[in-house]
């Protein structure tokens, strides 16, 4: 049962339809060869393009799901609470260009491996030469480009730090590294004039794609926060925040309403998870380091995360449809019109994450004293692993809180970044944000 209200809910749903009749392959995205990508220029050798080249190019090995049609054998292992996922013995390869919202010198959840590929060589050598005529430039390049070489830089900044206190070469290169990259930083920062220009991508690609009005209040979507705490945010090292946006199926008003009195009797906020909702929705947002040293938000979407919920003729909950943008800086830099937010189907390729806190890119599978190559499986898997075998738990109220201690559920204004900001003050207190301004 589709609900009025939800016009955008069945054009969702019938555009995912028509466009999941292909079978997909795991090699589409993949480079033909690992090479320097014009990205931030049409010269492949600029060394903004190296330097994006040695941060994110990377080819990956793994081994696949059955969500892609490759011979066996399969042999079971356990991932995220499955003792029984079913993947490929042998491993396949496949070489990531990068140019997605993902952090730069994976894998790096629970390992250095990635931190430490650059910091041998010829990687090390050839990116402190690239980083060094980067900071030679002495005409400024355009505030777009800067502000997202400056988000790539500084999340190499932070990812680095972890391992700049190792004993011998390791220690020692990441030392020379961290200051080459904080100055760069420093370099790339804009004013707040500049930030200001920037541009709202997320409104450009909705006037182009079947994306929803998350930020008007005409279509029933509100942006919500309980806890200000959310592990996306963290994993991140606070250089982004995630906000999270409901369509409930009652009015915006009424649904807080009922979510508050819940928890002030000590009851599940939201007993109904997906079948209260018409739609949930996460939106990763950028943040970057103005001209005063500071933290802000800008106005630069990198990735949304749509659920839609199907109903059956009881209003409970059928099946949930699922799709992603990616912001791709190519495509944006190309055409800022555009929006460069791709759309990543559910039956398309994704890692699957190694635990529930694991929002990291290609990470290796941890088992019971092991460590494995990653698991690629479908953008659908990859959010069952978290959100249920049918991907309806809303994690935002799934927590087992004290209703004295904790604050009611409250509606943000979107247009007012009120979740970066705060994203952004907590970054500021940070040890390795400290670190950047005070060493440079």
């Amino acid at each position: 049962m589709l609900r009025s209200a939800s016009g955008w809910l069945l054009l969702f749903v019938l555009a995912m339809q028509g466009i999941a009749n292909d079978m997909p392959d795991y090699r589409t995205g993949s480079l033909a060869k690992q090479e320097v990508q014009a990205i931030y220029a049409a010269d492949p050798g600029d060394s903004w393009n190296r330097i994006f080249y040695y941060l994110f190019t990377r080819t990956v090995e793994f081994r696949l799901t059955t969500d892609f049609q490759e011979d066996g054998p399969f042999s079971p292992i356990a991932v995220m609470g499955n003792d029984s996922l079913a993947v490929t013995t042998r491993t396949f390869q496949r070489i990531e260009a990068g140019d997605r919202p993902v952090d730069p010198l994976y894998p790096s959840f629970l390992t250095a491996k990635g931190a430490e590929f650059v910091l041998v060589d010829p990687q090390f050598s050839a990116l402190k030469a690239a980083v060094l005529e980067a900071c030679a430039e002495t005409a400024a390049r355009p505030p777009l480009h800067r502000a997202l070489m400056q988000s790539d830089v500084w999340a190499a900044y932070d990812i680095l730090r972890r391992v700049q206190g190792n004993r011998g070469q390791f220690g020692s290169r990441a030392r020379e590294l961290l200051s080459l990259l904080g100055q760069f930083i420093i370099k790339l920062a804009l004013s707040s004039k500049e930030i200001a220009s920037l541009p709202h991508n997320y409104q450009s690609a909705q006037r182009h794609s079947d994306l929803p009005d998350l930020f008007g209040d005409r279509m029933g979507w509100m942006e919500v926060e309980w806890l200000f705490f959310r592990e996306h945010d963290v994993s991140a090292d606070d250089r982004r925040a995630v906000r999270v946006f409901l369509k409930p199926i009652v009015p915006p008003q009424k649904f807080l309403a009922d979510v508050d009195g819940r928890i002030t009797h000590h009851q599940d906020p939201l007993p109904g998870q997906s079948d209260d909702l018409d739609g949930a929705a996460l939106v990763t947002q950028g943040l970057l380091i103005d001209g005063s040293g500071h933290a802000v938000s800008s106005p630069l979407t990198y990735e949304v995360q749509l659920r839609a919920f199907v109903k059956n003729a009881q209003g409970k909950t059928k099946s949930t449809t699922i799709v992603q943008y990616e912001l791709n800086r190519k495509a944006l830099l190309a055409g800022p019109a555009s929006g460069g937010l791709v759309r990543v189907r559910a039956d398309e390729s994704a890692y699957l994450p190694s635990s529930g806190n694991d929002y990291t890119f290609a990470s290796p599978t941890l088992g019971q004293n092991t460590v494995g190559p990653p698991v690629l499986g479908s953008l659908r898997r990859r959010c069952e692993s978290c959100h249920g075998s049918d991907a309806s738990i809303i994690f935002t109220f799934l927590m087992h809180v004290d209703p004295n201690t904790v604050p009611p559920v409250r509606r943000l204004r979107p247009g007012e970044n009120e979740h970066a900001d705060q994203v952004a003050q907590e970054k500021m207190k940070r040890a390795d944000f400290k670190s950047l301004l005070v060493s440079h």
